[in-house]
């Protein structure tokens, strides 16, 4: 059954983080990891947590998010910094993304802190970025607001959906279908800022399509075939 894992990294406020469990529990989600949380006690998240507190005391705290990401299949960075015109990362409205997911599969939802969110380095770290469509007047949604929406949408689509059926592909399979992209593109006449830019797309498509329709066998295949064109354009290794 797909499972969903709450990340929180360098938390600042204790409450927010009560408030979370509270809407973790409300949704049917237990599993909070937390990064180097900014504040000494946790007296004010337990207190907000009213009938939560439970969750909280299961809690994992980590020091870093490469650990606390650790026996996640796909990795969701959120962000409320949405541009149309950034290739590297493009943020995905979140009813889009779960409506799409398929993946039988432990997800990570990862949220920043209240002052400035994720940094570029975390969200690039994260398999998918996903955003929560809002007034462009005043995008930045509260912390602990924006985390119930998204658990919302996460337990409406696990709860009403039989789609997730497939096997995650693994990371592993992931990161070496990348690979030989890169090399492949590297190899083309065009010139040097093109093959940058023609790899960030690359693996922006990759991240959209993978949890989202590719299955484990798929994804095999193809990797022999890109393999196989790899090796015929700059020798085998």
């Amino acid at each position: 059954m797909a499972d969903l894992v709450v990340i929180l990294v360098e938390p600042e406020r204790s409450d927010n983080v009560g408030m979370i469990a509270r809407a973790m529990k409300n949704f049917g989600f237990r599993r909070l990891r937390i990064v180097s949380p900014m504040f000494e006690s946790f007296d004010r998240a337990l207190a907000a947590a009213m009938h939560a507190k439970d969750i909280l005391k299961e809690a994992k705290i980590f020091t870093t998010l490469e650990e606390a990401s650790r026996g996640i299949d796909t990795l969701i960075g959120t962000t409320a910094r949405v541009s149309r015109y950034s290739v590297d990362r493009r943020a995905i409205p979140i009813r889009e993304l779960v409506s799409q997911l398929v993946w039988d599969a432990t997800y990570g939802l990862v949220m920043g802190r209240e002052s400035v969110g994720l940094t570029t380095e975390e969200l690039r770290f994260c398999d998918i970025v996903a955003t929560i469509p809002s007034s462009e007047e005043y995008p930045a949604l509260n912390l602990a607001n924006a985390t119930s929406i998204l658990l919302y949408e996460f337990f409406l689509a696990f709860k009403y959906s039989n789609r997730f059926s497939e096997r995650p592909v693994p990371k592993e399979v992931r990161a070496i279908m990348l690979k030989y992209i890169s090399e492949i593109v590297r190899e083309l006449d065009v010139p040097e800022h093109k093959k940058e830019i023609s790899i960030s797309l690359i693996r922006r498509i990759m991240e959209r399509s993978f949890p989202c329709g590719l299955s484990g066998g798929e994804a095999s295949y193809l990797v022999g075939i890109i393999k196989a064109v790899r090796d015929r354009l700059i020798g085998g290794g």
